[in-house]
């Protein structure tokens, strides 16, 4: 070896090559290889071949294209570079030569900051005190919820103005100037080394600029940036994130969404919500604004699309699995606002008024108001607008939500029914006065009335502002290298909104390009405020009231599930007009979970009745099976749950989804076998096994491969009662070997969590092979829980055997390694008493007691033959990790020294060798000293009573008769044990004879 290479041991064999006289090989498995390295081979696709019309005649015409892009193809990948630190990473001379500058300009911004600091500070305090001078001043007598805005105007804009303070400008030119010295000290960088980087990755100009626009941006955000803009938009984020609170249980029904396909379609954009719920929150650990308005459009992504795993999960249940999910889809203005709105008030992000200003004041590069990014921005800043202006009716709907679902998980029903019977407006103002917010649904109530002659004007302002935002800044713009693509310096033409028509919002209408060169799509930026103005949006009627669901999906009768609540429950399912069956059938949560196994899951017996009630009012079976077959999530029916109701089993059990595995492989009848501790059990688990049979169909034993899952287990693995146990090994078609991901099969599971029943069981089948190993090379006997468990299998080890002619039974049933690198084995010999009762004694002896029994009897009878049983192969070749093949062969060879002592004529009933098998402490030197006395006093008699031999002729001739007789037998006993090496090689899987050479013998 050239160098050191370490591989982990895994585990052994021993293999006897296909050789008349085979020596035995001991193989090591090892985790990796020590020479070379080990790759699998690359195995290229098919392809059909593209029969064009005159291809070949171009071929031929243009050899040397095709010997240039074959070259092309061939030279080395290009470098995929994702970020400016990559890049210094990837090219350290860049980096030695960059590092200094940028540590100058960093060092230089910090220091301008710092200078200007107290002067900020003094800004910030005086800008802030009169923004609360001026809320003061025109909040109402009444409270008004629309007083103040934002951006500090008193007069209601369209759109939330992002106007920039002195202070955000000072900071703005200062990141300006930093990010233009950081590209004039890449531009002064060596030209071999941009060559090189040129060459070697797929980088441009305009690419680099940007890589270095955020890697600066990042540096600078959270230390100074973005600290000054929440300063300077502290009164607006604390006002903006008080309202958004308090509309934290809206529901999507209540903002003026049309939804399709009902409880379904609301599912789908639930989970549509989730995904860009998480996806926004990400906003809050954001560290540069293009990094903030690269989540903005991941978010509108995903709210936008279809998931693929509903469409999936669809598809799976009506059996069409190679249909492809629905790509993502775009849709109307006023519908993004909508589900961005809520979005934005799930995801409970703080700051989003310094982010806004952020995205819109220090993207430097990228054209913020028009294209992709603008029609996000402008979407983003429409539902800030609406947030901060026009709320009030969200809120009102979010309190009342509130109020109901607590009541329902209370279990209060007459707070319920009163606020379900409220059904005229004046009673629904009447009822919301109640609340301790009377004050803002009255000036509510007027913001509605006096909203109508804000319009024209707002959208005017809203268009002008997009048109023309150099007049938001004041002060010209020094000319620049990238100054040419500011937002602040954007010019465009104003253009008034033609007059809007309100029609209610649909989630599947509408669909619009989000191209900027879309005409809708420039409409729909303009005309998103009017999304606000919808007669829809606040719905507090009873029918939105009943169809309301929280965050997780939970409807009202769900939170009254959850709630452990059957008294709720009941009063709710009396409502027929607001719960009729229909809508217990399709009501589930975000995760899927139904009616009935929400209340199964809460152990609840009235609440399992109630809804059982309910669905037998149902008189279609297959409407019934289809609902107890609808899956959460995590792919589990109500069925993989009724070791918490088995009472179900009685009534259900043939219309329950047997065979329906979760996504971890489960069955039910899985999921009802590893319920252990279950009073019910046997109950349970009886019942399913006869119920999975009759769901076959076939009138077949039960298909026990049906019911295994993703990790291998099969019934065998999980079940936990020997009678049932017991049925499965005699009445199904079971493998009873079968191993799992790790290699357990049944027996050593039982064996490892100490189930002895089980292993009797098991024990009992002639098929369960004893000495089957897992990926660590240990045996059942060695996963036992611990030494009684061990004794047990030893003791069942034993009564496996076959009794002697006497009804006793003598075996090597076990042996071990011990810590000074010597073996030891369990000796066992038993028989039944007069009493019936079964006697067992237990010795342990080493490898040298066995050499010493050997030897001392053959010194007592020389003439007599015995079975050789030194040179063994020693198990300690590799001292950290000794061989359990060779141990097991030790155990298997002296296990059959000891049968033919015991059938030996001479040996059977020496006590020498009745004493090494019942007598736990033999004395060694005590037994030697009277073999040899014994040897002495038989070579004295042998002298005085027989007279020596001196014609051996005819001895002579006997020896070679017989050595002639027995050369046939060795042959052919030769021949068997290769075969039987072979026979024992292709089971065990050892494919070794593939790759290793041998000599061959002559046959």
């Amino acid at each position: 070896f050239k160098t050191i290479n370490q591989a982990q041991l895994l585990s052994d064999v021993l293999y006897y090559p296909d050789q008349f006289e085979a020596r035995q090989w001991l193989i090591y498995y090892i985790s990796k290889p020590l020479i070379g390295s080990w790759e699998p081979l690359k195995i290229t696709p098919a392809t059909l071949p593209i029969v064009v019309a005159g291809m070949n005649a171009t071929s031929q015409s243009s050899p040397t294209s095709n010997d240039s892009q074959l070259s092309s193809g061939t030279s080395n990948p290009k470098k995929s570079i994702t970020s400016f630190s990559e890049l210094l990473s990837h090219f350290p001379m860049i980096a030695r030569q960059m590092q200094p500058g940028l540590e100058r300009v960093f060092k230089e911004f910090h220091k301008d900051v710092n200078e200007r600091a107290a002067v900020l500070r003094s800004q910030a305090s005086t800008k802030h005190s009169r923004r609360s001078s001026t809320a003061s001043s025109h909040s109402g007598s009444n409270g008004s919820i629309h007083s103040r805005f934002s951006n500090g105007h008193a007069k209601s804009p369209a759109v939330t103005p992002v106007t920039a303070s002195e202070d955000e400008r000072f900071i703005r030119r200062a990141l300006e100037t930093a990010v233009t010295a950081a590209i004039d000290l890449f531009q002064l960088v060596d030209k071999q080394q941009l060559s090189y980087l040129g060459s070697s990755t797929d980088l441009t100009g305009s690419a680099v600029e940007r890589l270095i626009e955020r890697y600066v941006t990042e540096q600078l955000h959270d230390s100074a940036v973005f600290p000054v803009l929440c300063n300077c938009h502290k009164l607006e984020d604390l006002e903006l994130e008080s309202r958004i609170h308090g509309m934290e249980h809206v529901d999507i029904a209540q903002i003026g969404l049309t939804i399709e396909d009902g409880r379904s379609g609301k599912l789908s954009l639930l989970k549509r919500l989730a995904q860009g719920v998480e996806v926004f929150r990400k906003m809050g650990i954001a560290g540069s604004p293009q990094q903030m308005l690269d989540i903005l459009l991941e978010t509108q992504k995903a709210i936008t699309a279809t998931p693929p795993a509903i469409e999936h999960n669809k598809n799976a249940q009506n059996g069409d699995l190679s249909e492809k999910p629905t790509p993502t889809m775009t849709m109307n203005a006023d519908t993004l606002v909508s589900l961005l709105l809520i979005v934005v008030i799930r995801s409970q992000v703080r700051h989003l008024q310094a982010r806004l200003a952020c995205i819109r004041h220090f993207n430097f590069l990228d054209d913020v108001d028009s294209g992709e990014l603008g029609y996000a921005l402008s979407t983003f800043e429409a539902v800030l607008s609406y947030l901060s202006s026009d709320s009030g009716g969200l809120r009102k709907a979010s309190r009342r939500n509130k109020r109901l679902w607590q009541a329902t998980r209370k279990g209060t029903i007459s707070e319920v029914a009163a606020i379900l019977d409220v059904q005229s407006p004046h009673d629904i103002h009447k009822h919301n006065g109640l609340e301790a917010h009377h004050e803002e649904a009255i000036e509510d109530g007027k913001d509605l009335e006096s909203h109508e002659h804000l319009f024209t004007d707002s959208e005017r302002r809203a268009s002008g502002r997009l048109s023309g935002a150099t007049t938001e800044i004041g002060t010209p713009i020094e000319p620049s290298s990238l100054a040419h693509v500011f937002p602040f310096q954007a010019e465009g033409a104003s253009q008034t909104p033609a007059p809007i028509v309100r029609r209610p919002k649909r989630v599947s209408m509408d669909v619009r390009s989000l191209s900027n060169t879309s005409e809708s799509s420039f409409r729909s930026k303009t005309t998103t405020i009017d999304s606000r103005g919808s007669v829809l949006e606040g719905d507090t009627s009873i029918e939105t009231l009943v169809q309301t669901q929280n965050t997780e999906g939970d409807s009202i009768l769900m939170l009254a599930v959850d709630s452990r609540q059957p008294a709720m429950l009941e009063y709710l399912l009396s409502l027929e007009d607001h719960f009729p069956a229909k809508f217990l059938f399709e009501d589930t949560n975000t995760e899927g979970t139904t009616l009935l196994s929400a209340a199964v899951q809460t152990t609840n017996k009235d609440l399992v009745e109630i809804i059982i009630d309910q669905v037998l009012e149902v008189r279609d079976r297959h409407i019934i099976r289809e609902y107890f077959a609808k899956a959460d999530v995590r792919g589990r029916t109500v069925a993989h749950y009724l070791f918490n109701a088995p009472e179900m089993l009685g009534r259900f059990a043939e219309d329950l989804p047997w065979r329906h595995k979760d996504k971890n492989g489960q069955t039910p009848l899985l999921a009802l076998c590893r319920s252990y501790d279950h009073p019910r059990y046997h109950y349970m688990v009886s019942t399913a096994l006869h119920y999975a049979t009759l769901e076959q169909g076939d009138d077949q034993p039960l298909h026990v491969d049906s019911h295994i899952d993703a990790k291998g287990n099969s019934l065998l693995h999980v079940i936990n009662d020997p009678s049932l146990a017991l049925r499965l090994l005699r009445h199904c078609d079971t493998n009873v070997n079968a191993a799992n991901d790790k290699r357990f099969t049944p027996l050593m599971v039982a064996s490892k969590y100490g189930r002895i029943d089980m292993i009797r069981v098991l024990f009992g089948d002639r098929r369960v092979d004893v000495q089957a190993k897992e990926l660590r090379g240990m045996t059942a006997v060695e996963l036992a829980k611990d030494d009684e468990v061990r004794n047990r299998i030893d003791d069942m080890i034993l009564v496996s055997h076959v009794p002697a002619a006497d009804g006793r039974v003598t075996a090597v049933v076990r042996s071990f390694f011990v810590e000074d690198a010597s073996i030891r084995l369990i000796i066992k010999s038993a028989v039944r008493n007069e009493n019936g009762m079964i006697g067992v004694t237990t010795c342990r002896r080493s490898l040298t007691d066995f050499e010493n029994l050997a030897k001392w009897l053959s010194l007592e009878h020389p003439a007599s033959w015995l079975p050789s049983i030194f040179n063994f192969r020693s198990p300690f070749q590799i001292t950290a990790r000794p061989s359990k093949a060779v141990l097991q062969d030790l155990q298997v060879r002296l296990d059959r020294f000891l049968k033919i002592m015991l059938a030996h004529s001479t040996f059977s009933t020496h006590e020498l060798l009745w004493e090494f098998i019942l007598f736990p402490e033999v004395q060694p030197e005590m037994m030697e000293e009277r073999s040899r006395k014994k040897a002495e006093t038989r070579a004295e008699n042998i002298k005085e009573q027989y007279e020596p031999i001196e014609d051996v002729r005819e001895v002579e001739s006997f020896v070679g008769h017989a050595r002639e007789a027995l050369r046939g037998v060795n042959h052919s006993t030769k021949s068997i044990i290769r075969r039987v090496a072979n026979i024992r090689n292709c089971n065990s899987g050892t494919l070794l004879p593939l790759s290793l050479s041998f000599p061959q013998s002559p046959s």
